[in-house]
């Protein structure tokens, strides 16, 4: 599983409800939206994007979660070296009808799916070598039975890593909501990268002459932990392993 490279995120402010936004945005991008009764999320994949359209309004509850929808496109890696996939989308857009603004949040984290059900009440078993990560996870085939099957987060090319405690379930304030069973998060604009290039940056000013390549804010959760990593590859992938998850004496 390649990291995504870019995501768009729109404020739509339209006097409509739900469905019929739905309604226009499946004419507007030729694509069928699929979404629970229940959620306030509803997604589309298209070749070159996933979209996912946040709801502003609670379902469930019947209150107001924000003043507009929020539209993300989760544009895929290999489609990214062509400029033209965002203009695309935003003339698309406009061609519609649809009058959207624009918003970058920083340290806003979103959620992507993982493909296989992360035990949710588990600790991660992370073992390190060199500049390479790797975090094991248990995993369940339905609520409550584990499967045989361990869910491997190996991480490439890792340069600093932290754990974190006693932040909301979603993680930061910022977060784009999801209904996944299970799913890890990244964040484009990281404060905390940005701190550690301006660090390097006054002491190596050359550095990114010989160190290549995008890098990346990550996170798993570890039970009531967060597992934050700064890394430029992730790729995730299960496998039946044997003695990984010891029994505590």
């Amino acid at each position: 599983m390649n990291t995504p490279q870019k995501w768009l995120r729109f404020l739509i402010n339209e006097d409509c409800t739900f469905e019929q936004l739905l309604d226009n945005l499946e004419q507007t991008f030729n694509s069928t939206f699929t979404y629970k009764n229940d959620s306030s999320i509803a997604k589309a994949k298209l070749d070159d994007f996933t979209i996912m359209v946040h709801d502003k309004i609670d379902r469930i509850f019947d209150i107001a979660l924000r003043p507009t929808y929020i539209l993300s496109f989760m544009i895929a890696r290999d489609k990214c070296l062509n400029c033209h996939v965002e203009e695309h989308i935003q003339t698309t857009l406009t061609s519609h009808g649809i009058t959207y603004q624009q918003s970058q949040v920083k340290d806003l984290a979103y959620p992507i799916e993982l493909p296989f059900w992360q035990a949710p009440n588990n600790d991660l078993v992370i073992k390190s070598s060199g500049d390479k990560l790797t975090a094991y996870c248990k995993i369940w085939y339905k609520p409550a039975k584990y499967s045989k099957f361990t869910g491997i987060f190996q991480f490439s090319d890792v340069w600093a890593m932290r754990f974190e405690r006693n932040k909301q379930l979603a993680y930061y304030s910022h977060c784009d909501g999801d209904d996944f069973n299970a799913c890890y998060w990244i964040i484009p604009e990281s404060s905390w990268l940005e701190q550690l290039k301006n660090e390097r940056q006054s002491h190596f000013p050359d550095w990114q002459h010989y160190d290549c390549g995008d890098y990346w804010h990550y996170i798993v959760q570890s039970d009531k932990f967060y597992v934050e990593v700064i890394a430029k590859q992730i790729e995730i992938s299960k496998k039946q392993l044997n003695g990984i998850f010891l029994a505590k004496k």
